[in-house]
């Protein structure tokens, strides 16, 4: 599997590009707990991208790249936006944070996936997941 492609900052194609993966991903035989990580995970990613980098701006596109590699999942979304630094997002968990309504993204990206790297600036997520069941942890790692 690889997919490489634009989109618009649209929550349907959102939806699209992430139902396209996972059937993808279901074809190959992946067990349904990892392909639930790697969609909410990706979900988020591109949510973000298109929330917080592209603020819904109609001029910007999300660039959205899956592949299956080695017996893991990669995928890299990037917005168009002016970036972001990781470290700088609020804990979810901090008794400040608890009851707000946003602000788990990254969180929940940073604990479904296996390896999550952020690169040019904070505008492109990278994130890795082992499709092997027997070495990964559902959910978090």
């Amino acid at each position: 599997m690889k997919i490489k492609t634009f989109i618009e900052n649209d929550s349907h194609l959102l939806k699209e590009i992430s139902r396209e993966v996972t059937d993808e991903l279901r074809s190959l035989g992946t067990h349904e707990g990892l392909i639930f990580d790697i969609q909410v995970a990706m979900e988020e990613a591109l949510r973000n991208a298109m929330i917080h980098g592209n603020k819904f701006d109609p001029q910007k596109k999300v660039s959205v790249e899956a592949e299956v590699v080695g017996g893991k999942v990669r995928v890299c979304v990037e917005d168009e936006g002016a970036g972001f630094v990781s470290s700088n997002v609020p804990d979810p968990t901090d008794e400040e944070n608890i009851l707000k309504t946003s602000g788990r993204g990254v969180y929940m990206i940073n604990h479904l996936m296996d390896e999550v790297k952020y690169e040019n600036g904070g505008r492109r997520v990278v994130m890795v997941k082992c499709l092997k069941q027997n070495n990964v942890k559902h959910g978090g790692k």
